[in-house]
């Protein structure tokens, strides 16, 4: 109940609280704009002025369109970068998975071929020994592990 009627009090002063802005020339000749009345010895010339807030800028229209316009123009570009962005790590997460097909399948050629041969580069074949197969097994299973997550 305490809090309700603190609640009630704060919205009653608050919509009371209204600043009132005075205009009026002091004896220098000089006008003076102020929130508080004028004093005594000028009250006839003193003019209670009734201002409203608005916007900062003198076309707020323009100016709120062309902030709108400006902050699609963004999201727009941030969206764009986003679908990219997407587009690229889903090429390279094909390009992994292509990558990992092919270490499994020489993984399985080294390990499941008992005689192992390859191209010697003159033009014919070669066996390979057990040291250099285990050499090409730990290399497949590096690839493994790199692009098989």
């Amino acid at each position: 109940m305490r809090n309700f009627a603190f609640a009630g009090l704060i919205v009653l002063f608050s919509i009371t609280v209204n600043a009132q802005i005075y205009k009026w020339v002091d004896e220098n000749g000089k006008t003076q704009y102020t929130d508080i009345p004028p004093p005594p010895g000028v009250a006839k010339e003193g003019k209670r002025l009734n201002i409203k807030s608005s916007p900062a800028s003198g076309n707020s229209e323009t100016s709120q369109s062309r902030n709108l316009a400006e902050e699609r123009l963004e999201f727009d570009k941030r969206q764009q970068n986003k679908k990219e962005e997407e587009v690229k790590q889903q090429a390279t997460a094909e390009e992994s998975q292509k990558k990992c097909i092919d270490a499994q399948g020489q993984l399985r050629i080294y390990t499941d071929s008992p005689r192992l041969t390859v191209p010697d580069g003159a033009g014919g074949i070669a066996y390979v020994d057990d040291d250099v197969r285990q050499k090409k097994i730990d290399e497949a299973n590096k690839a493994i592990a790199k692009f098989c997550k």
